[in-house]
Protein backbone atom coordinates (compact mmCIF):
# COMPACT_ATOMS: atom_id res chain seq x y z
CA UNK A 1 0.00 0.00 0.00
CA UNK A 2 1.30 3.43 -0.94
CA UNK A 3 1.83 5.57 2.21
CA UNK A 4 1.05 8.73 0.26
CA UNK A 5 -2.26 7.27 -0.88
CA UNK A 6 -3.12 6.37 2.71
CA UNK A 7 -2.34 9.90 3.89
CA UNK A 8 -4.47 11.37 1.10
CA UNK A 9 -7.36 9.08 1.99
CA UNK A 10 -7.13 10.04 5.67
CA UNK A 11 -7.02 13.74 4.81
CA UNK A 12 -9.94 13.37 2.41
CA UNK A 13 -12.06 11.93 5.23
CA UNK A 14 -10.61 14.14 7.98
CA UNK A 15 -14.05 14.91 9.38
CA UNK A 16 -14.31 11.24 10.32
CA UNK A 17 -10.66 10.63 11.20
CA UNK A 18 -10.08 13.57 13.55
CA UNK A 19 -12.80 12.70 16.11
CA UNK A 20 -11.59 9.10 16.29
CA UNK A 21 -7.97 10.16 16.77
CA UNK A 22 -8.92 12.66 19.48
CA UNK A 23 -10.96 10.02 21.29
CA UNK A 24 -8.06 7.56 21.05
CA UNK A 25 -5.64 10.13 22.46
CA UNK A 26 -7.91 10.85 25.45
CA UNK A 27 -8.34 7.11 26.08
CA UNK A 28 -4.58 6.54 25.94
CA UNK A 29 -3.90 9.34 28.43
CA UNK A 30 -6.59 8.02 30.77
CA UNK A 31 -5.31 4.45 30.62
CA UNK A 32 -1.72 5.46 31.25
CA UNK A 33 -2.62 7.83 34.12
CA UNK A 34 -5.62 6.29 35.89
CA UNK A 35 -5.92 2.67 34.82
CA UNK A 36 -5.37 -0.07 37.46
CA UNK A 37 -1.70 -0.78 38.03
CA UNK A 38 0.05 -4.05 38.79
CA UNK A 39 2.62 -4.63 41.53
CA UNK A 40 5.05 -7.49 41.88
CA UNK A 41 6.60 -8.88 45.07
CA UNK A 42 9.50 -11.33 45.00
CA UNK A 43 11.30 -13.52 47.49
CA UNK A 44 14.14 -16.00 47.23
CA UNK A 45 14.53 -19.05 49.47
CA UNK A 46 17.52 -21.35 49.86
CA UNK A 47 17.27 -25.03 50.80
CA UNK A 48 19.87 -25.79 53.47
CA UNK A 49 21.31 -29.27 54.07
CA UNK A 50 20.90 -30.77 57.55
CA UNK A 51 23.93 -31.05 59.84
CA UNK A 52 24.49 -34.77 60.18
CA UNK A 53 26.16 -35.99 63.39
CA UNK A 54 29.74 -37.03 63.03
CA UNK A 55 31.46 -39.95 64.74
CA UNK A 56 32.77 -37.67 67.48
CA UNK A 57 29.25 -36.29 68.04
CA UNK A 58 27.93 -39.84 68.44
CA UNK A 59 30.65 -40.63 70.96
CA UNK A 60 29.85 -37.52 72.99
CA UNK A 61 26.09 -38.00 72.76
CA UNK A 62 25.12 -41.67 72.30
CA UNK A 63 21.43 -40.72 72.32
CA UNK A 64 21.86 -39.48 68.74
CA UNK A 65 21.92 -43.11 67.70
CA UNK A 66 18.31 -43.44 68.84
CA UNK A 67 17.08 -40.67 66.45
CA UNK A 68 15.35 -41.67 63.22
CA UNK A 69 17.58 -40.62 60.32
CA UNK A 70 15.43 -42.14 57.56
CA UNK A 71 15.12 -39.10 55.32
CA UNK A 72 14.64 -40.36 51.75
CA UNK A 73 16.23 -37.26 50.24
CA UNK A 74 19.47 -37.83 52.11
CA UNK A 75 19.93 -41.02 50.14
CA UNK A 76 19.57 -39.28 46.74
CA UNK A 77 22.68 -38.85 44.64
CA UNK A 78 21.26 -35.53 43.36
CA UNK A 79 21.46 -33.13 46.26
CA UNK A 80 19.16 -30.63 44.48
CA UNK A 81 16.33 -33.17 44.14
CA UNK A 82 14.49 -31.81 47.16
CA UNK A 83 14.47 -28.29 45.67
CA UNK A 84 12.92 -29.65 42.49
CA UNK A 85 10.20 -31.46 44.46
CA UNK A 86 9.35 -28.37 46.52
CA UNK A 87 9.10 -26.16 43.41
CA UNK A 88 6.86 -28.72 41.71
CA UNK A 89 4.49 -28.87 44.67
CA UNK A 90 4.21 -25.08 44.76
CA UNK A 91 3.18 -25.07 41.10
CA UNK A 92 0.34 -27.48 41.76
CA UNK A 93 -3.27 -26.34 41.36
CA UNK A 94 -3.93 -26.99 45.03
CA UNK A 95 -1.62 -24.08 45.87
CA UNK A 96 -3.72 -21.71 43.76
CA UNK A 97 -6.91 -22.96 45.44
CA UNK A 98 -5.40 -22.34 48.86
CA UNK A 99 -4.45 -18.78 47.88
CA UNK A 100 -7.93 -18.17 46.53
CA UNK A 101 -9.50 -19.24 49.81
CA UNK A 102 -7.32 -16.69 51.58
CA UNK A 103 -8.41 -13.92 49.11
CA UNK A 104 -4.88 -13.63 47.80
CA UNK A 105 -3.57 -13.33 44.26
CA UNK A 106 -3.42 -16.44 42.11
CA UNK A 107 -1.04 -14.77 39.64
CA UNK A 108 2.23 -16.13 40.94
CA UNK A 109 5.28 -17.96 39.63
CA UNK A 110 7.87 -20.34 41.06
CA UNK A 111 11.28 -20.65 39.44
CA UNK A 112 14.36 -22.63 40.33
CA UNK A 113 17.72 -22.08 38.66
CA UNK A 114 19.20 -25.31 37.28
CA UNK A 115 21.28 -27.39 39.70
CA UNK A 116 20.81 -25.05 42.61
CA UNK A 117 19.14 -25.00 46.01
CA UNK A 118 17.47 -21.62 45.34
CA UNK A 119 13.75 -21.12 44.75
CA UNK A 120 12.41 -17.78 43.46
CA UNK A 121 8.79 -16.96 44.31
CA UNK A 122 6.94 -13.96 42.87
CA UNK A 123 3.34 -12.73 42.88
CA UNK A 124 1.52 -10.00 40.94
CA UNK A 125 -1.51 -8.06 42.16
CA UNK A 126 -3.21 -4.71 41.74
CA UNK A 127 -2.43 -3.97 45.38
CA UNK A 128 1.00 -3.82 46.98
CA UNK A 129 -0.13 -5.42 50.23
CA UNK A 130 -1.84 -8.28 48.43
CA UNK A 131 1.24 -9.05 46.37
CA UNK A 132 3.45 -9.07 49.48
CA UNK A 133 1.00 -11.23 51.46
CA UNK A 134 0.80 -13.71 48.58
CA UNK A 135 4.56 -14.20 48.50
CA UNK A 136 4.67 -14.69 52.27
CA UNK A 137 1.86 -17.24 52.05
CA UNK A 138 3.78 -19.12 49.36
CA UNK A 139 6.87 -19.11 51.57
CA UNK A 140 4.89 -20.58 54.47
CA UNK A 141 3.42 -23.26 52.23
CA UNK A 142 6.87 -24.11 50.89
CA UNK A 143 8.19 -24.68 54.43
CA UNK A 144 5.22 -26.93 55.20
CA UNK A 145 5.73 -28.94 52.01
CA UNK A 146 9.45 -29.17 52.65
CA UNK A 147 8.88 -30.75 56.04
CA UNK A 148 6.00 -32.93 54.89
CA UNK A 149 7.94 -34.65 52.10
CA UNK A 150 10.83 -35.51 54.48
CA UNK A 151 8.96 -36.94 57.43
CA UNK A 152 7.16 -39.65 55.44
CA UNK A 153 9.33 -42.20 57.26
CA UNK A 154 9.33 -40.38 60.59
CA UNK A 155 12.75 -38.76 60.27
CA UNK A 156 13.88 -36.57 63.18
CA UNK A 157 14.21 -32.82 62.76
CA UNK A 158 18.01 -33.07 62.99
CA UNK A 159 18.04 -34.93 59.66
CA UNK A 160 15.69 -32.61 57.73
CA UNK A 161 16.44 -29.99 55.11
CA UNK A 162 15.35 -26.48 56.10
CA UNK A 163 14.58 -23.28 54.20
CA UNK A 164 16.33 -19.95 54.55
CA UNK A 165 14.90 -16.67 53.25
CA UNK A 166 17.52 -14.92 51.14
CA UNK A 167 15.46 -11.88 50.03
CA UNK A 168 12.23 -10.83 51.71
CA UNK A 169 9.12 -9.50 49.89
CA UNK A 170 8.92 -6.28 51.88
CA UNK A 171 8.69 -3.89 48.94
CA UNK A 172 6.44 -4.58 45.96
CA UNK A 173 7.42 -2.75 42.78
CA UNK A 174 5.13 -1.49 40.04
CA UNK A 175 5.14 -3.28 36.70
CA UNK A 176 5.20 -0.58 34.03
CA UNK A 177 4.79 -3.29 31.42
CA UNK A 178 1.17 -3.71 32.50
CA UNK A 179 0.35 -0.07 31.76
CA UNK A 180 2.34 -0.27 28.55
CA UNK A 181 0.32 -3.29 27.42
CA UNK A 182 -2.94 -1.46 28.16
CA UNK A 183 -1.67 1.59 26.28
CA UNK A 184 -0.73 -0.51 23.25
CA UNK A 185 -4.16 -2.12 23.24
CA UNK A 186 -5.87 1.29 23.26
CA UNK A 187 -3.66 2.68 20.48
CA UNK A 188 -4.11 -0.38 18.27
CA UNK A 189 -7.85 -0.29 18.86
CA UNK A 190 -7.93 3.39 17.90
CA UNK A 191 -6.03 2.74 14.67
CA UNK A 192 -8.33 -0.12 13.75
CA UNK A 193 -11.35 2.06 14.46
CA UNK A 194 -9.84 4.88 12.36
CA UNK A 195 -9.28 2.73 9.29
CA UNK A 196 -12.69 1.15 9.76
CA UNK A 197 -14.31 4.59 9.82
CA UNK A 198 -12.40 5.61 6.67
CA UNK A 199 -13.48 2.43 4.88
CA UNK A 200 -17.10 3.05 5.82
CA UNK A 201 -16.88 6.67 4.66
CA UNK A 202 -15.36 5.62 1.32
CA UNK A 203 -18.05 2.97 0.83
CA UNK A 204 -20.76 5.54 1.54
CA UNK A 205 -19.16 8.01 -0.88
CA UNK A 206 -18.96 5.35 -3.60
CA UNK A 207 -22.60 4.46 -3.11
CA UNK A 208 -23.60 8.12 -3.42
CA UNK A 209 -21.57 8.53 -6.61
CA UNK A 210 -23.20 5.47 -8.16
CA UNK A 211 -26.64 6.83 -7.38
CA UNK A 212 -25.96 9.98 -9.47
CA UNK A 213 -27.23 10.01 -13.09
CA UNK A 214 -23.82 10.83 -14.62
CA UNK A 215 -22.02 8.46 -12.26
CA UNK A 216 -19.28 11.01 -11.57
CA UNK A 217 -18.10 12.06 -8.12
CA UNK A 218 -19.35 15.28 -6.64
CA UNK A 219 -16.05 17.10 -7.13
CA UNK A 220 -15.94 16.21 -10.82
CA UNK A 221 -19.51 17.48 -11.22
CA UNK A 222 -18.50 20.78 -9.66
CA UNK A 223 -15.53 21.07 -12.01
CA UNK A 224 -17.74 20.20 -14.98
CA UNK A 225 -20.29 22.86 -14.04
CA UNK A 226 -17.50 25.36 -13.53
CA UNK A 227 -16.07 24.54 -16.96
CA UNK A 228 -19.50 24.91 -18.59
CA UNK A 229 -19.95 28.33 -17.02
CA UNK A 230 -16.54 29.48 -18.26
CA UNK A 231 -17.34 28.26 -21.80
CA UNK A 232 -20.62 30.15 -21.86
CA UNK A 233 -18.87 33.32 -20.70
CA UNK A 234 -16.27 32.91 -23.45
CA UNK A 235 -19.00 32.46 -26.09
CA UNK A 236 -20.75 35.65 -25.01
CA UNK A 237 -17.57 37.73 -25.38
CA UNK A 238 -17.23 39.35 -28.88
CA UNK A 239 -14.32 38.24 -31.03
CA UNK A 240 -12.44 40.28 -33.59
CA UNK A 241 -10.95 38.49 -36.60
CA UNK A 242 -7.79 39.36 -38.49
CA UNK A 243 -9.77 40.23 -41.62
CA UNK A 244 -11.80 42.78 -39.67
CA UNK A 245 -8.62 44.39 -38.46
CA UNK A 246 -7.29 44.56 -42.04
CA UNK A 247 -10.57 46.13 -43.18
CA UNK A 248 -10.25 48.77 -40.53
CA UNK A 249 -6.65 49.33 -41.55
CA UNK A 250 -7.38 49.87 -45.24
CA UNK A 251 -10.50 52.02 -44.85
CA UNK A 252 -10.07 55.43 -46.63
CA UNK A 253 -9.13 58.29 -44.48
CA UNK A 254 -10.44 61.81 -44.99
CA UNK A 255 -8.11 63.96 -47.04
CA UNK A 256 -7.66 66.45 -44.28
CA UNK A 257 -6.75 63.75 -41.58
CA UNK A 258 -3.19 62.69 -41.03
CA UNK A 259 -1.26 60.19 -39.01
CA UNK A 260 1.00 62.08 -36.68
CA UNK A 261 1.69 64.61 -39.49
CA UNK A 262 0.35 67.98 -40.45
CA UNK A 263 -2.29 68.43 -43.29
CA UNK A 264 0.21 70.35 -45.37
CA UNK A 265 2.63 67.45 -45.60
CA UNK A 266 -0.19 65.00 -46.38
CA UNK A 267 -1.37 67.22 -49.23
CA UNK A 268 2.09 67.39 -50.67
CA UNK A 269 2.75 63.67 -50.51
CA UNK A 270 -0.70 62.54 -51.67
CA UNK A 271 -1.02 65.07 -54.47
CA UNK A 272 -1.73 63.45 -57.76
CA UNK A 273 -2.96 60.09 -56.23
CA UNK A 274 -6.55 58.87 -56.35
CA UNK A 275 -8.65 59.31 -53.23
CA UNK A 276 -8.27 56.32 -50.89
CA UNK A 277 -4.86 55.28 -52.27
CA UNK A 278 -2.28 55.04 -49.52
CA UNK A 279 1.41 55.43 -49.90
CA UNK A 280 3.06 52.04 -49.21
CA UNK A 281 6.20 53.71 -47.85
CA UNK A 282 4.25 55.80 -45.37
CA UNK A 283 1.90 52.98 -44.26
CA UNK A 284 3.80 49.70 -44.45
CA UNK A 285 1.68 46.59 -43.98
CA UNK A 286 -1.57 48.28 -45.06
CA UNK A 287 -3.21 47.36 -48.33
CA UNK A 288 -4.89 49.84 -50.56
CA UNK A 289 -8.53 49.13 -51.45
CA UNK A 290 -7.88 50.09 -55.02
CA UNK A 291 -7.33 47.19 -57.30
CA UNK A 292 -9.31 44.64 -55.23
Amino acid sequence: MDPLAVIKALWHHKLVVLPVLILTAFAAVYVYSFAPRSYEARATYAIVNPKLPSASDLERDPQLLDLNSDNPYLRSSDSSLIAQVVATRLKDDSTGDALLRQSLSTDYSVERPPNSFLIDVSAVSENKETATATVRALGTRMEEDLRQIQVVNGAADRFLFTSLMVTSPDNATELFSSRLRSLIVVVVGGLVLTFGAVSAARALETARNKSRPDGRPQRENRKARRGTTEDSVKKEQPTVSLEGLEGLAVSPLPHNETINESPARNTERDEGKPRGVLDAKRYPGMKSPVGK
